[in-house]
């Protein structure tokens, strides 16, 4: 989405796309969808101690709002919180200079992408609201799919969302370092880039992706959008693959199905449905996405057996902390860069959680 996020975008025509293609999702009875919705609830509530305890990140996760929404409600709050957010970083002024026609054809294709997205996606914490969003169509379609446990699945995906909620309580300068991506990106003209922060992805490393397998984005790893893709892909794999090792750590002792539900899961991962939202997601590089999970969890758990949890924990104390693309794939030099060359190869004794 790099390539359009400079022009102007009509999120209100983008929301109305998005929802006018969007499938309802199964067929559920009026007290099935009304057990979906609470006990995606009351696993919420559940996975914020659970994940607190099993992760120790420091300070406490960030309540706010949990909404337990349908795929309409997914596409309408992605599209809110794409204007408030352009909005607020004075991108609406960038319009000026576009048509209202241009505004549009571009808002109809940001809601085809939103369409492909909101089908697919599970649970998301929007950092900048502080609302964590729950899809129970989309929970209840990929339930069914893999034949799952109803409860044990519902507190499952919510330790993975509650995980990205503390996250960004832990590290609250994280908020502003994704403002600042979003930033970079809205203002990439494909002539020339943006200085990097010292120590960033886009100094080191370039994002493992490419047009096979990424889409629009893989296509941009070559182009002056690399070192940024690079950089965005970098803090994604971490945060994704952070909450991929923690929803499997804290639920280990609780969830007694989860074994046969993460083998279920990553299958179904690795053989995608092929349809128009797939082909779609494709397009734009979420399938890169898959990437940023196994990568991003093998990472955090190789840094977890050489120097445990709350040294891999010290990736969020601040920017320089976070991993770098080439790092991700290189654990143990992200490990020498952070603690010194004497600890890559201690044995990490009684400081490892197991998980």
């Amino acid at each position: 989405m790099l390539c359009v996020m400079s022009e102007a975008i009509d999120w209100d025509v983008a929301a109305r796309v998005g929802v006018s293609l969007m499938r309802p999702g199964p067929s559920l009875s009026s007290g099935d969808r009304a057990a979906a919705v609470a006990r995606l609830r009351r696993a919420a509530e559940r996975a914020i101690e659970l994940e607190a305890e099993a992760s120790r990140l420091p300070g406490t996760g960030d309540t706010g709002v949990t909404l337990v929404v349908d795929r309409a409600g997914i596409v309408r709050a992605n599209a809110s919180a794409m204007a408030s957010l352009f909005s607020s970083m004075g991108e609406e002024d960038a319009g000026d200079s576009y048509p209202k026609v241009t505004a549009k054809v571009v808002g109809g294709g940001a809601g085809m992408v939103l369409a492909a997205v909101g089908s697919a996606v599970l649970g998301q914490y929007e950092p900048f609201s502080r609302r964590l969003l729950l899809c129970a169509p989309n929970v209840e379609a990929v339930r069914a799919g893999i034949g799952a446990d109803p409860d044990d699945f519902a507190l499952w995906v919510c330790l993975h969302e509650q995980t990205h909620r503390h996250q960004f309580a832990a590290a609250p300068w994280l908020r502003e370092y994704m403002t600042d991506l979003i930033g970079r990106a809205s203002r990439l003209d494909g002539a020339k880039q943006e200085t990097p922060r010292k120590g960033s992805a886009r100094n080191r490393g370039k994002a493992p992706v490419n047009a096979a397998t990424g889409g629009i984005v893989g296509a941009l790893a070559s182009t002056p959008a690399g070192p940024l893709i690079a950089e965005v892909t970098a803090v994604m794999s971490l945060l994704e693959g952070y909450a991929d090792m923690l929803m499997d750590q804290a639920g280990a002792a609780v969830i007694p199905t989860m074994p046969a539900i993460r083998r279920a899961f990553d299958e179904r991962r690795r053989h995608p449905k092929r349809d128009i939202g797939a082909l779609i997601r494709w397009l734009f590089g979420f399938a890169a996405k898959v990437d940023q999970y196994v990568v991003g969890k093998a990472f955090c758990e190789a840094v977890r057996a050489s120097v445990g949890l709350d040294g891999l924990n010290q990736a969020f104390s601040c920017r320089e902390a976070l991993p770098t693309v080439d790092e991700l794939h290189k654990p143990e030099a992200w490990v020498e860069r952070r603690f010194g060359p004497s600890r890559v190869d201690e044995p990490s004794g009684s400081a490892v959680v197991e998980g």
